[in-house]
């Protein structure tokens, strides 16, 4: 493990989700849209897992919320990792993982307290466009991945067209998403987000677009990335 400092890493947009914490599991709350995104975020993890299986693999998830995520990887085998500093969210993942009688080793703090563990795959989604450095981020999961070890994302395109929809549209006038969840400002471009995984030693970097229909509450795989997308990149 290199020597860094890895303090402050993860978002600062607690307040937003505090106020939420008795919605994570309410497949028609506040997270109805991100239940329903999980189901196409789960066929992208399983399409491009070099290892076909999850079953025994080490799993980190970046920002797991209330466990969304890491109870269906659960499921699959995956001995799972779930880290977030919001304390309430990770309460929720808790309880609810007890409640379906699932493993699942939850953690509440910044990232440092994995410093010193290494996985297989790293799930970091619809994180990346809350953090303070994206760079960071990326470097650390590279000193923690194991050989061969595969990092999956899901974030929001910097456009006009993910203002429009992912804002102004999602937040303010469809209410499918808390307001004040995202600051435009800190949306990312593919390019970006690619230049930074090759610099920290990733290689192989795919993008794969994804488009949400509101009045349907699904979400399907795209060839544009105007608004939000999937990315994966291998340690090797």
């Amino acid at each position: 493990m290199k020597s860094k400092n890895y303090k402050s890493m993860l978002n600062d947009s607690s307040r937003v989700f505090d106020n939420l914490s008795d919605e994570w599991w309410d497949e028609n709350g506040s997270f109805k849209a991100l239940h329903s995104f999980n189901l196409i975020r789960l066929e992208f993890l399983k399409k491009n897992n070099l290892k076909k299986s999850f079953n025994g693999l080490s799993v980190l998830d970046i920002g797991c919320g209330g466990g969304i995520l890491c109870e269906p990887l659960s499921r699959l085998g995956a001995e799972v990792t779930g880290i977030d500093n919001n304390e309430k969210a990770i309460n929720v993942a808790k309880e609810h993982a007890k409640l379906k009688n699932l493993k699942i080793n939850y953690i509440n703090g910044e990232l440092s307290k994995v410093a010193k563990y290494s996985f297989d795959v790293i799930t970091c989604m619809e994180v990346l466009e809350h953090v303070k450095d994206v760079n960071q981020i990326i470097s650390f999961s590279n000193d923690i991945l194991k050989k061969d070890g595969i990092f999956f994302g899901s974030t929001i395109n910097k456009t006009l067209s993910s203002y429009l929809f992912a804002i102004f549209f999602a937040e303010n006038v469809l209410q499918i998403v808390p307001r004040g969840t995202h600051e435009w400002k800190k949306f990312l471009k593919p390019n970006y987000v690619k230049t930074q995984f090759l610099k920290n030693g990733f290689n192989n970097f795919k993008v794969q677009g994804v488009n949400y229909n509101p009045f349907k509450n699904t979400w399907s795989f795209s060839k544009k990335t105007l608004v939000n997308y999937m990315f994966f990149a291998y340690n090797s």
